[in-house]
């Protein structure tokens, strides 16, 4: 499937979450707001981020932004995402923030101190794995410190075949080779997940 048609089926799918579920962690594929919770702590603890420019990839309604406003972060705040209906949702519920609807690997979205991203990758289908180097790399030069990013783990017992799910030791080797040697992996978390950070 063309990259273009991959990132529009992403979007398409996230609007109809939107659509059924509202401000909700559903509308982020989220069953157990818990999950969302746990992971936004693992995200923010890539490094000091009081004061920091973050930059949320695929941001969904910002509840990530919420998440940092009641740590008492002080962040500065921008989200994109490709789904216009959570972008408009997001806008609707946090006016104060910088929401973009747009596609990280097509447009320049400026320097930021810290890159994260939450849950982008599973649904990228069968060249998920090229797709998402292309996005992390991305990510990486648009960050001066530090970026954050998860996936559903391939050492999953539980792992669903439609979903992709990365190999937590090839995704650190592929980042110290690709961007840095300078990375934490967590694998702690939750059996069906990791997060990687990589420093500057």
């Amino acid at each position: 499937m063309a990259e273009d048609d991959v990132f529009a089926g992403v979007a398409s799918y996230y609007d109809g979450l939107v659509a059924e579920h509202g401000d909700s962690p559903r509308s982020a594929d989220y069953g157990d707001p818990r999950s969302q919770q746990a992971k936004f702590a693992v995200l923010a603890a890539v490094e000091e981020l009081r004061g920091a420019r973050v930059l949320d990839v695929g941001c969904g309604l910002a509840h990530f932004a919420d998440y940092l406003d009641e740590a008492g972060l002080g962040v500065t705040y921008t989200g994109v995402d490709l789904s216009a209906a959570m972008v408009g949702l997001a806008r609707e519920r946090r006016p104060d923030l910088d929401i973009r609807q747009a596609n990280i690997l097509h447009e320049d979205l400026g320097e930021f101190d810290v890159v994260l991203a939450n849950g982008i990758f599973y649904l990228l289908g069968d060249d998920a794995l090229s797709l998402m180097h292309g996005l992390v790399e991305r990510m990486w030069s648009h960050a001066q410190r530090a970026v954050a990013f998860n996936s559903l783990s391939a050492w999953a017992t539980d792992a669903e075949a439609e979903e992709f799910h990365a190999d937590p030791a090839e995704t650190v080797s592929w980042v110290r080779a690709t961007l840095t040697p300078r990375l934490v992996l967590r694998h702690d978390y939750h059996t069906r997940d990791f997060t990687v950070y990589a420093y500057r």
